[in-house]
Parts: C-alpha cells; sequence; structure tokens
C-alpha cells in the first residue's frame, strides 16, 4: 500500500498529508472521494484519507438491449432511476429530454440532481423524503395508484431487486433496464497493511473488498480486512458485510450523502478508534 504521506495519485493515494490520526479508506469511484475527503477534514483534521476506488462503471456489452427497451417508454410510464449513474449512462443511450411524458423518480436526492443536471427542464422527480433508499422510495410512491402501469427501472447490470417485486406486487409492470455495469476497480499497490476502517457506500463495493481479502498474500492480512471496521448505509448492506464475513464494527449512515457518511464516521470513531 502506498505511504499515505507520498503525494501519488491512483488507485489508492492519500488524500491527506496528515502525520497522526486514523487510516481510513473512501471507496467511492475514481474521481468521486474529493468533496467528502474534504468534509471529514474539516470534521477530523487528524484523519489520514486514502483514496481507494473499490467500484469501476462500463456501458453495457451490448447497448441495443436497453436502447430497445428505452424506445418502447409510452407516454404515461413511471421511469425510475436507481443512481446517478443510471442517469448519466441512460442519458448517454438516449438524451433524456427526447423521452415522451412520464412519470419521474429518482433512489435519492443525488440521483434528481443528477437528472436535473442532464435535463434542466425534467418534470418533478419524486424522490424519498425518508432514508435515500429503494425502502425510501417505496414510502412516496403511490402504490395504490400503480397497477397495470408501466414502470421502468434505469440502473446497472444487477440490483434494486426488491424495488421490482414491491412494483410487481402493487400490480405494476415493472422491468429494469441495464444502462451500466459494475466492475471491481483493479489493485494498483501491493498490500502491506490495511487502513482499519472503511467507508462504503455502495453495496457492490463490500463484495469487491471481500475480492482484495481473498486475493491477500497472507493469511494474516486477509483476517486483518475482513476484521476491519466499516460505514455502509443501511441495515441491507450492514447484512451483507456480515454474510460476506466481515467481523468488525460496522456504523450505518442514515443517508448516502456527504454530510450523514461524516457524522456516521465521528461516531465511529468516538466509539471505537480504528486499531
Amino acid at each position: 500500500m502506498p505511504n499515505p504521506s507520498n503525494g501519488a495519485m491512483n488507485h489508492s493515494a492519500p488524500l491527506s498529508h496528515k502525520a497522526a490520526g486514523p487510516l481510513i479508506a473512501l471507496t467511492r469511484p475514481a474521481g468521486g472521494n474529493q468533496r467528502l475527503a474534504a468534509k471529514i477534514h474539516a470534521q477530523l483534521p487528524e484523519a489520514r484519507l486514502l483514496d481507494w476506488p473499490l467500484l469501476a462503471f462500463l456501458p453495457v456489452p451490448n447497448p441495443a438491449v436497453p436502447s430497445a427497451l428505452i424506445n418502447q417508454i409510452s407516454p404515461g410510464d413511471w421511469l425510475i432511476f436507481a443512481s446517478p449513474r443510471a442517469v448519466q449512462f441512460a442519458h448517454a443511450l438516449r438524451p433524456l429530454n427526447t423521452l415522451p411524458a412520464c412519470h419521474w423518480a429518482a433512489v435519492g436526492a443525488a440521483t434528481a440532481a443528477a437528472l436535473q443536471a442532464v435535463f434542466p427542464l425534467v418534470p418533478p422527480v419524486l424522490s424519498p423524503s425518508t432514508t435515500q433508499d429503494s425502502e425510501g422510495l417505496l414510502h412516496v410512491l403511490p402504490l395504490g395508484d400503480m397497477l397495470g402501469q408501466r414502470v421502468w427501472i434505469f440502473r446497472g447490470d444487477t440490483g434494486r431487486e426488491r424495488l421490482k417485486e414491491a412494483l410487481i406486487a402493487a400490480g405494476a409492470h415493472a422491468e429494469p433496464i441495464p444502462v451500466y455495469q459494475r466492475l471491481c476497480a483493479p489493485s494498483q499497490a501491493p498490500i502491506k497493511a490495511w487502513p482499519s476502517l472503511w467507508v462504503v457506500s455502495a453495496p457492490s463495493a463490500l463484495t469487491c473488498l471481500r475480492a482484495l481479502a481473498a486475493k491477500a498474500p497472507t493469511d494474516a492480512l486477509a483476517h486483518g480486512l475482513l476484521h476491519c471496521d466499516l460505514i455502509v448505509i443501511n441495515a441491507r448492506n450492514e447484512h451483507h458485510a456480515r454474510a460476506l464475513g466481515f467481523t468488525g464494527i460496522i456504523t450505518c449512515a442514515r443517508a448516502p450523502d456527504d454530510a450523514m457518511l461524516v457524522q456516521a464516521l465521528t461516531q465511529a470513531l468516538a466509539k471505537s478508534p480504528p486499531h
């Protein structure tokens, strides 16, 4: 692992030049950790931060498949976007302002903001007022009025199954449109020691973190990573981490945004400073 005091910027590059304090890995995709790092340093100036993307994203191998589904969208359908990345990849396949008049929804405020960024005149977007996830969106969707309606879920190659199942149970015709694929980002540095706390805001990233442990050159390193502490974004991700074999302290943020992640990180360090 690179020394967190050096200035290189790569897979596990430093976001901090602090000489002491807890060593924390931020795992958003490349380019996604800078604002979070700034907020953490404002709250925890002693923290040492590593930029350690766990996920990478690419267009789907056969874009004709999602394009054909997008072309089936009709006026009055529901369009649900699962993430800001789903917005970006969908917009690359077909400009969103060319879609027919539909009902729009987003799994979280960041996704709604992404819609506004690529489609400033987008109609009102329904988004959660509680948790920024599928469950939060289901609380605000008018499920009782969606019987027989078509709902298109823009997402990655997997995920949001609970959202789809709940819509089908309500009598809607729910159809995922996979507009991108997730890959584990390649490791670019030899591992001599792990950060003791990882901030993981994507469930697929937990699987990639588990894969790092499986590839560790020694049993001791593998055990050390599986015993690390985690910040995750909801109880479902906590259960997923436990199922993957992570045994350290897991703290749930109330939402995946920067402020809630910093709050959870502060709470985690107060309860049990990283070892």
